[in-house]
């Protein structure tokens, strides 16, 4: 019969101790590798909609239409005022999943890039509206007040410096045609966005 003296016992209970704390460390990196794809699955969720919603017809033609928005908050119509609210919210919500990491910047910036800036410009008497609104007591309608949308027009803007340099086509201006397009669609009697059936 195998004897062992106290120094072994200790040793072999301290190599048990020690392949324990082993097995849970593993089991305990085995469970967070879980979780950080159950949570990564969930945000890859939330961005596949989020895309499908930004796809689709209506929100293109809703993102053209806001290009064509009014330069003064004063000369919004009620359906102007729902548009930016609408596209407002999408663009934050974007926004946060590009700051968050959730959806990686590369994505979205380069082919993008100057529909966010346009869009940012746009929506600027819009979104400075609603700052005053929210700082003087008033009835906002935004969450967020555009800090993520703000964030993500200068990661556009930043990239379009780097990838034309000193060219006018690092910050063009806004295509006067659209706020045409905009004001003939007022003047038929058509509600702004496509998803509005007219009057």
């Amino acid at each position: 019969m195998l004897s062992l003296d106290a120094s072994q016992i200790a040793l072999i209970e301290v190599v048990v101790a020690a392949l324990l704390v082993a097995l849970l460390v593993t089991a305990g990196a085995v469970a967070w590798r879980q979780w950080r794809e159950a949570q990564r699955a969930r945000y890859l969720g939330a961005a596949l909609r989020m895309f499908d919603a930004l796809d689709s017809r209506e929100a293109y033609q809703d993102a053209d239409a806001t290009l064509g928005l009014p330069e003064r908050i004063q000369d919004f119509t009620p359906e102007e005022l729902e548009l930016a609210t609408w596209t407002t919210r999408v663009f934050e919500k974007l926004a946060f999943l590009v700051e968050s990491g959730m959806i990686p910047a590369r994505y979205i910036i380069p082919s993008d890039s100057r529909r966010i800036v346009w869009t940012w410009d746009a929506l600027q008497p819009y979104i400075q509206e609603q700052r005053r609104l929210r700082d003087s007591g008033g009835a906002y309608r935004i969450s967020g007040d555009g800090r993520y949308f703000e964030l993500l027009a200068a990661r556009a803007l930043r990239y379009r410096k780097r990838t034309f340099g000193a060219s006018e086509r690092v910050h063009p201006a806004i295509p006067r045609d659209y706020r045409t397009r905009v004001e003939q669609a007022i003047a038929r009697g058509e509600r702004i966005g496509a998803r509005n059936t007219p009057h």
